[in-house]
């Protein structure tokens, strides 16, 4: 027999007219009867809006989807009242996983070439509208940017300039910086010279990256652009184009040998120096002994170290050899993974779905109660329901989390499989599988911590 999974949704409100629990239980298990379905489960959420997918009782459906072949529901809006969120579950949860949808007031099936069709009639329009919706947005910013006036995405203004009434002034403080930027650029070629200068004439230093984009953005010299192209603008330029072109040569020239560099640094993004909280950089350096030989050396340092202009105070945690701290982190990678086999899982298991369903039927009596006795308050009414969902979704946290203790070996065995073939992978796969296991790595000098996601 398949397994059916019931699901109930029902507000106070419909809990009177006539969408109680127990209408939707009774008939939605008497169609189950009649197709000779199992019925898994019953999932209830009770005083729960259907314009939020954030139901205790959707999500550990959703949870154990892998176990169920049909989901029935009363009726459609019992499941979303939507459009987007109820093809967002039936697409993106229900039919990837091969689990069909019933709702048996619209006679909607799934498993019936009907009902797939009408699935299919559901997402062109709801496809045809998200995409309406881009193209009147695209159109609208393409208008804006012939117009000579700059997109307004972002809660920022560019630098040396700020915004009103939909138009873009200059920010006379911030221009003297841009305008300096420029002009040491030109005289340094270099960014970081840049930075340590402005810092000794008084400015406040923005990022690296920052100086970049600015060097290279032609709205200092009077252009808006949108989607790769450029449109002259309303707004007033205050560099002037010769110097912009000058700039534009020597950074074409001067890319360093940095550039990209960091795609090839496997802990990139994972790594917080300890002493200052900022994040861990990868860069590479070749020596004058070694220059002619073309040999380069990989390091991971704190960022307040490696740009000590953008910061008050110069970090001085240690600089790691790329090579050597990626080796120890695989190595306590690995080793973590034999300990945790080697582990064993909770003996005691409690039964936490009688305890889910002796709650539902609480929340069905408090809501039966209700709709019988008009003297109750509805304060009073929402508060239980309140506490009782509260209580549930306690309940369900405990299950999911008895469920991945017990279950350790699975993930483990996979974790395993990926670690055996890791050094044969390319390098993006291996940064993948890096990223799935590790929250973040903290460095103080030679102490390294790891904090994982298992």
């Amino acid at each position: 027999m398949k397994n059916a999974a019931i699901y109930i949704r029902v507000s106070t409100q419909e809990q009177v007219e006539n969408y109680s629990i127990e209408v939707q239980k009774e008939r939605l298990e008497a169609f189950c009867k009649a197709k000779g379905l199992n019925v898994y489960n019953t999932y209830i959420d009770g005083g729960f809006s259907g314009a939020t997918l954030n139901r205790p009782a959707l999500k550990s459906m959703l949870n154990d989807i892998k176990e169920i072949d049909t989901v029935i529901v009363y009726k459609l809006d019992r499941l979303s009242r939507s459009q987007k969120d109820t093809l967002e579950l039936i697409e993106e949860y229900f039919l990837k996983n091969k689990v069909d949808f019933i709702s048996i007031t619209e006679t909607l099936d799934t498993s019936t070439p009907f009902g797939k069709a009408m699935i299919g009639i559901l997402s062109v329009f709801a496809q045809l509208e998200r995409e309406t919706i881009a193209e009147r947005m695209r159109m609208g910013h393409i208008k804006r940017a012939e117009n000579g006036l700059r997109g307004m995405g972002g809660d920022y203004d560019p630098a040396g300039y700020f915004r009103k009434d939909g138009a873009l002034h200059v920010n006379e403080e911030e221009a003297k910086h841009v305008k300096r930027a420029f002009d040491l650029y030109e005289q340094y070629h270099s960014i970081t010279k840049i930075q340590e200068r402005l810092k000794e004439e008084g400015y406040k230093v923005w990022r690296f990256r920052r100086y970049r984009d600015i060097l290279a953005n032609k709205l200092y010299i009077g252009y808006v652009s949108f989607a790769g192209k450029h449109y002259k603008g309303q707004h007033t330029p205050f560099i002037e184009e010769e110097q912009f072109y000058r700039v534009q040569d020597l950074l074409e020239r001067h890319k360093g040998h940095n550039a990209h560099k960091a795609k090839k640094a496997l802990l990139v993004g994972l790594i917080t120096c300890d002493k200052c909280g900022e994040n861990y950089v990868s860069y590479s350096t070749s020596s004058r002994a070694t220059r002619s030989y073309g040999r380069i050396y990989y390091y991971y340092t704190c960022r307040a170290r490696r740009f000590p202009s953008e910061y008050e105070e110069k970090c001085n945690n240690k600089n790691w050899n790329r090579q050597k701290l990626e080796q120890m982190v695989l190595n306590e990678m690995k080793k973590i993974i034999v300990n945790k086999n080697n582990d064993k899982g909770p003996v005691n298991k409690i039964n936490y779905d009688k305890l889910i369903k002796e709650v539902d039927l609480k929340l069905e009596r408090i809501l039966e109660l209700y709709s019988t006795n008009t003297n109750i308050s509805p304060d009073i009414l929402e508060k239980q329901v309140e506490k009782i969902n509260l209580e549930k979704e306690k309940l369900l946290e405990k299950k999911l989390k008895q469920a991945k203790e017990n279950e350790p070996n699975k993930v483990l065995d996979k974790i395993n499989k990926l670690v055996i073939n890791f050094d044969e992978m390319s390098f993006s796969d291996k940064q993948a599988i890096v990223n799935s296991l590790i929250e973040n790595i903290t460095v103080n000098e030679n102490d390294v911590s790891i904090d994982w996601r298992f």
